[in-house]
């Protein structure tokens, strides 16, 4: 019996050492590392435990100021959308009934430090498939309107390609960052269509369509 104890204790061992190397699994609700910065010239975020809802990085600028350009010492540098996502983690849920039992369905996406992505998905808080983290190539920035100085940066679209062992299927994603919670994630076959979904989202038009695209931040532990 002590053993079969044993035996278990090393694999449960050995599983938490593997997860750690890649998004959590099974247990506790992910929760983000960073809230992304939503200015233009500010790379860096908030992390979790400084967020309060609102407050923006009080590490303003300290590295920009030494990446001003020669020719307008007065410029400071920009950072697109997909830099500024690094280290974050969205989120979105959905409960349905199969059979008279209710169903939750979960959906997480993980950016790492490098900013590539991954998207994992949980079924009653156990987590379905497991992929390697997809490479993201920027591809151009789409104006968002913003009243605030260096807000009007904050969607892009970006080119997909998964890492896998067997397939590197590559897709064009756009991504628009509402506020610094909240997420929106469109795909489609071509740059051209990504760019017309992220203008009808950022309009407001049709945004029903939308509505399986938008995640939020996870910055809250499950009760």
């Amino acid at each position: 019996m002590k053993k079969i104890i044993l035996i278990i204790s090393i694999l449960s061992v050995l599983a938490v050492a593997c997860n750690s190397k890649q998004a959590p699994t099974v247990g506790d609700k992910p929760l983000t590392s960073n809230v992304p910065s939503d200015d233009k010239t500010v790379r860096e975020g908030t992390p979790l435990a400084s967020w309060n809802g609102s407050s923006q990085s009080m590490t303003v600028n300290a590295s920009v100021s030494g990446n001003n350009t020669g020719d307008n010492p007065a410029a400071a540098q920009e950072y697109n959308l997909l830099q500024r996502l690094y280290s974050t983690t969205w989120y979105q849920s959905e409960d349905d009934y199969d059979d008279g039992r209710l169903e939750t369905e979960e959906a997480f996406v993980f950016f790492n430090e490098n900013s590539e992505m991954i998207e994992r998905e949980y079924e009653n808080g156990i987590v379905d498939g497991r992929d390697d983290y997809a490479t993201l190539q920027w591809i151009e920035d789409i104006a968002t309107p913003s009243t605030a100085a260096n807000k009007d940066r904050n969607a892009c679209i970006v080119r997909n390609t998964e890492n896998g062992k067997y397939e590197n299927d590559t897709e064009y994603e756009g991504y628009y960052l509402v506020d610094r919670d909240t997420l929106y994630i469109i795909d489609g076959d071509n740059q051209d269509e990504v760019r017309r979904q992220l203008d009808e989202l950022i309009a407001g038009k049709n945004m029903q369509r939308y509505a399986e695209d938008k995640y939020v931040l996870s910055t809250k532990a499950l009760n």
